[in-house]
C-alpha cells in the first residue's frame, strides 16, 4: 500500500511539472489525466513565455524540478551524445543536484541507525553538512581517538522516493515508446532499466564501503595514491564513516603551486594511475571528475565518492587492449572488428563509409601532432560513429569514455601541452609485445584448440538432439543433404589432427622441461608423446590418400 501511495503522491507532482513546463500533450497521451484532479495540473500564466524556450531547455528546467531521481537520470545521459541529440546532452550538463535544506539530525540518525550513544565514540560532530546531494548529505566530525572522519547519511525517506520515481519512469518510457518514434529508436525502457541499475548501486552504502576496500587493495602497494581509512562498527547500509581526506582539490593550481607540487607531474601520475586502473585491475572509478580528485599534503592522489565503480571481465580488458594496439598500429579493419566484438548489437549499413570515419581517427592521432591529441576529440567522433552504425555498448564503454574524458581534462588544466600519447605509449608498447610474446600465443593457442575441442565433443548431442526432433516432427527439413558421410569422416580426421597437435606441443615443452625419467637424456613422456604423434600423423596421411582414390 505504501509503494501505491507514493506513487500516486510522486504521479501527481510530474503530471504538475509536464503541465508547468509546457509537455500537456505526454499527459494527454497517457493515463495520467484519468486519475489526476484537473486542479494538480498547472494553468500557469506564463507557460507562453516557457513554451517559448527550446524544448531541450524545457526538459531539463523539468527534471530539475522533478527532484533526485530525475537529475540524477539527466546527470548520467548527459554525455550521451551517441544517443541523445547535442542540444539535449548539453543542457543536461547544467543540471545540479537541487538538494533543498532539510538537513538531518546527525546525532539522532546515527543513535537509530547504528544503536549506539553518539557521545561514546565521537568527541565533535558538526550539526550542518558541508556537502550535499541528492541521495545523501556529508558532515564532518572527529572521533575520540582524535581521528577526523567524515560521515556520510542518506537522506531520510529517499529510498521510497527514489522506488516510486522508478515505477513512474518505465511507465512513461512504455508511453513515449508508443507515442514517439524516437523514443522507440532509443529504446528508452531499456535506458531506464540500465539507470535503475546504476542507482541502486549508488544508493548501497554497503556496496560503496566494499569498493573502497577493493580499491585499496587493489592499490595497497603503490606509494602514490591514497585510499582514505574505513569504519566498519560505525558504516551501515544508510551511514558511511570514513577519513576526512587532507589535502587540495586536483583542479586548484595556485594552492597546489604553493605547497610546492608541479602540475605537469600530478597530471601525468594522475593518467598512469587511471591506466593502471583499466588495463593492470579491471576495476576503475567511474566518476574522477575534479572535485572528487584530491593531492594530499605528502604528494599522494586521492579518490573519493566510491557510489559507482566500473567492472572488467579479462575478457573485456583484452578487446581494449586489441582496441588500443589498432588504433596505435592505424589498422582500420581490425580496429572495428574489435568494436563489433565488445558491442551488444550494431547496424553497419556501409562498411566502407565505415572505414573511412575510422580512418578519420587516426588522422587525429597522427605522429605529426601527437602533443596536441585530445582525447574527447576522438571520444567524440567515436560517438559519432556510434550512431551513425546504431552501435550499442556494453555499460563499462560508455563509464569508461566517461572517466577518461574526465581525467584527460583535469590533465589538460594542470598542463595544457601535456602529451596523451606518451603516457598511453608505453602501455600500448606493453600490449603489443604481450601478444606478440611467444608465451601468450602458446596459452591463446592452446584456449583455441580447447574451445575447438569442446565444439566437436559437443557435436554428437548436438546432432543427437537434431534427429531426435526430426523423427518427433519438431522440425521440418526441406533440404537435402549431399556428402554427409565425408563431412563426418571429415570431422573424425580433424579430431585426430587436434589431438596430435595438442600431444606435439605437450611433448615439446616435456622436452624442454627436461622432465625425468629419461632415456638416452630424453625424457621418457615427450619422447612417447612424440611417438604417437608420428603414428596418428601417418594414419592420418593413409587415411586422405585412401580417401583420394577411392574417390577418383
Amino acid at each position: 500500500m505504501g509503494n501505491n501511495t507514493n506513487k500516486i503522491t510522486r504521479t501527481i507532482k510530474i503530471a504538475s511539472v509536464l503541465s508547468k513546463y509546457g509537455f500537456e500533450d505526454i499527459i494527454s497521451h497517457s493515463s495520467i489525466d484519468k486519475i489526476i484532479p484537473k486542479k494538480f495540473i498547472h494553468a500557469n500564466e506564463k507557460i507562453d513565455r516557457i513554451k517559448s524556450l527550446s524544448v531541450y531547455a524545457r526538459i531539463r528546467m523539468a527534471i530539475s524540478d522533478l527532484g533526485p531521481t530525475y537529475i540524477k537520470l539527466g546527470q548520467l545521459f548527459s554525455d550521451r551524445d551517441d544517443l541523445l541529440p547535442s542540444e539535449l546532452t548539453a543542457e543536461l550538463k547544467k543540471l545540479q543536484n537541487n538538494a533543498g535544506e532539510d538537513f538531518i539530525n546527525v546525532r539522532e540518525k546515527i543513535g537509530k541507525e547504528l544503536q549506539i550513544n553518539p557521545d561514546d565514540f565521537f568527541e565533535s560532530i558538526d550539526e550542518k553538512p558541508f556537502a550535499t546531494a541528492s541521495i545523501s548529505q556529508v558532515f564532518k566530525a572527529q572521533l575520540k581517538t582524535g581521528e577526523k572522519v567524515v560521515l556520510k547519511i542518506k537522506r531520510e525517506k529517499i529510498q521510497e522516493i527514489i522506488e516510486a520515481d522508478l515505477l513512474i519512469m518505465k511507465d512513461l518510457a512504455k508511453i513515449l515508446e508508443n507515442y514517439n518514434a524516437e523514443s522507440k529508436k532509443i529504446n528508452l525502457y531499456k535506458i531506464v532499466h540500465t539507470f535503475e541499475k546504476s542507482i541502486h548501486t549508488e544508493l548501497s552504502f554497503l556496496q560503496e564501503f566494499d569498493n573502497i576496500e577493493r580499491f585499496r587493495k587493489d592499490f595497497q602497494e603503490d606509494e602514490n595514491l591514497y585510499v582514505h581509512k574505513t569504519f566498519k562498527h560505525l558504516s551501515n547500509n544508510n551511514i558511511l564513516c570514513l577519513e576526512f581526506i587532507e589535502g587540495i582539490k586536483i583542479t586548484d593550481i595556485s594552492s597546489l603551486e604553493n605547497q610546492g607540487f608541479d602540475t605537469n607531474q600530478v597530471a601525468m601520475v594522475g593518467f598512469d594511475m587511471y591506466m593502471q586502473q583499466v588495463l593492470k585491475n579491471g576495476y576503475f572509478h567511474a566518476d574522477p571528475h575534479p572535485g572528487n580528485i584530491f593531492v594530499t599534503y605528502k604528494g599522494e592522489i586521492s579518490f573519493i565518492d566510491f557510489g559507482i565503480m566500473g567492472r572488467l571481465m579479462p575478457s573485456d580488458i583484452e578487446h581494449i587492449e586489441d582496441f588500443l594496439q589498432y588504433l596505435i598500429n592505424k589498422d582500420a579493419k581490425k580496429l572495428i572488428s574489435t568494436l563489433k566484438k565488445i558491442a551488444v548489437s550494431y547496424s553497419v549499413k556501409n562498411q566502407k563509409q565505415l572505414e573511412r570515419d575510422v580512418y578519420q581517427i587516426f588522422e587525429i592521432v597522427d605522429e605529426s601532432s601527437l602533443n596536441n591529441i585530445d582525447l574527447t576529440v576522438i571520444i567524440k567522433k567515436l560517438k559519432e560513429i556510434f550512431k551513425q552504425n546504431e552501435v550499442e555498448f556494453p555499460d563499462y564503454v560508455y563509464l569508461l569514455m566517461k572517466g577518461i574524458a574526465l581525467i584527460e581534462g583535469i590533465g589538460r588544466k594542470l598542463n595544457p601541452n601535456i602529451n596523451v600519447y606518451q603516457i598511453i605509449e608505453p602501455y600500448a608498447i606493453e600490449v603489443i609485445q604481450k601478444k606478440l610474446s611467444p608465451k601468450y600465443n602458446f596459452f591463446k593457442g592452446i584456449k583455441r584448440l580447447q574451445n575447438v575441442s569442446e565444439l566437436l565433443g559437443d557435436l554428437p548431442n548436438e546432432i543427437q538432439s537434431l534427429v531426435h526432433k526430426i523423427k518427433e516432427n519438431d522440425i521440418e527439413v526441406s533440404h537435402k543433404i549431399k556428402g554427409i558421410e565425408l563431412v563426418a569422416s571429415t570431422v573424425d580426421r580433424l579430431v585426430i589432427a587436434i589431438i596430435l597437435a595438442a600431444l606435439s606441443i605437450g611433448s615439446a615443452i616435456l622436452v624442454l622441461a627436461d622432465m625425468p625419467p629419461k632415456i638416452y637424456n630424453i625424457p621418457v613422456l615427450g619422447f612417447l608423446g612424440f611417438t604417437i604423434s608420428l603414428f596418428l600423423g601417418i594414419y592420418i596421411v593413409i587415411s586422405m590418400l585412401k580417401k583420394g582414390k577411392s574417390s577418383v
